[in-house]
């Protein structure tokens, strides 16, 4: 069964949904993803900007902000963040899961505002 945005944990607020599929699948399960979000995960922008898209370029500031929202800080920083997290050797991300999964998902909401 595919995951709808209502099955959801985190409120992404990003346009780009297959993305928003990537990072939920990464902190919950422990995928690694792609060479863009983990340069974005890593804080390494020049990398992010390389390996970017023209949606995903177009939106960096957004994605970037979304991950800053959502992400523990276990779980970016570094490479080495982004790697332990998949390991998951110490038991943190699973342990965010469980805590995640007893707050119920969340119905993403998209703010269409001009913030000024």
């Amino acid at each position: 069964m595919e995951k709808t945005e209502s099955d959801y944990y985190h409120n992404w607020n990003i346009s780009n949904r297959d993305l928003a599929q990537t990072l939920e699948h990464y902190l919950m399960r422990g995928y690694q993803p792609g060479g863009f979000t983990t340069a974005l995960l890593a804080g390494d922008l020049f990398g992010a900007v390389s390996r970017a898209d023209y949606w995903n370029k177009a939106a960096i500031a957004d994605i970037a902000t979304a991950i800053i929202e959502n992400c523990p800080s276990a779980a970016m920083g570094s490479c080495a963040a982004v790697d332990a997290w998949c390991a998951d050797n110490d038991q943190r991300r699973s342990k965010y899961v469980t805590w995640r999964w007893l707050q119920g998902t969340v119905t993403p909401s998209l703010n269409e505002e001009v913030p000024f």
